[in-house]
């Protein structure tokens, strides 16, 4: 498969440069027995459920990192912007997750007992020490592979089944992170790291690239962990 971004940047960009920089673990995460047998329609439930759960876990986390960028930030619009953006992943929670959990009857005594995987601690822990030391650009560019890897992925999966998507196995899933109301929904993230990255040196937006590769390559070690169910690091 070529790189090609479906959900892109504007050329020129300071977006656009963040996703060229990330390409290489960008299209390997995509490439990923996960993603792929997702699209096939043959991944396991187990994996699926394994991944689900997970997933469950890191949103709350997610979440508590708007909260901290928001009692953090003193720019009126963006916390405004974070506010609201706490809405969107309540409401991605209540699609998406409940969802499958009705389907594939993942209890919630379940989702509270479990325990996030070391991927998934790792990502979470990246995100959280930002929240806590960055200043408001460098938690904004925390946030940011998480919402664009799955804009993106949703769209080239949506993409490439065409009418096949109706009656997939994962559609709901696919669909959700397809549509365009999930990618305008993260416009507002785009829109105040291009804003507050007017003012970085061009030392300070080296460091925010090398931030977004982290995080895109996070992203696609926790669908590999996921995928392999690992809990755990092996070495």
């Amino acid at each position: 498969m070529t790189y090609q971004l479906i959900r892109s940047a504007q050329p020129g960009s300071i977006l656009e440069r963040f996703a060229c920089a990330a390409s290489h673990v960008w299209q390997a995460g995509y490439e990923q027995p996960f993603i792929q047998e997702l699209r096939q329609g043959i991944l396991s439930q187990e994996r699926f459920t394994w991944y689900m759960i997970q997933d469950r876990l890191y949103l709350d986390d997610y979440a508590n990192v708007h909260a901290l960028a928001f009692a953090s930030c003193t720019h009126s619009t963006i916390q405004q912007d974070l506010a609201h953006a706490l809405g969107d992943i309540a409401h991605e929670l209540a699609t998406v997750h409940d969802t499958y959990t009705q389907v594939f009857g993942i209890s919630e005594q379940r989702i509270t007992h479990a325990v996030q995987s070391a991927a998934a601690r790792a990502y979470t822990t990246s995100m959280l020490e930002t929240a806590y030391r960055g200043n408001t650009l460098e938690i904004l560019v925390a946030l940011l592979p998480c919402a664009w890897v799955y804009a993106d992925y949703g769209a080239r999966l949506a993409q490439e089944l065409g009418d096949a998507v109706h009656g997939h196995p994962y559609e709901q899933w696919i669909s959700t992170y397809a549509a365009d109301d999930f990618w305008d929904a993260s416009q507002w993230l785009r829109d105040d790291i291009t804003l507050l990255a007017q003012q970085a040196t061009e030392v300070e937006i080296q460091r925010l690239e090398q931030m977004f590769v982290q995080g895109v390559d996070l992203e696609r070690v926790f669908w590999a962990s996921a995928y392999e169910m690992q809990a755990g690091w092996n070495f």
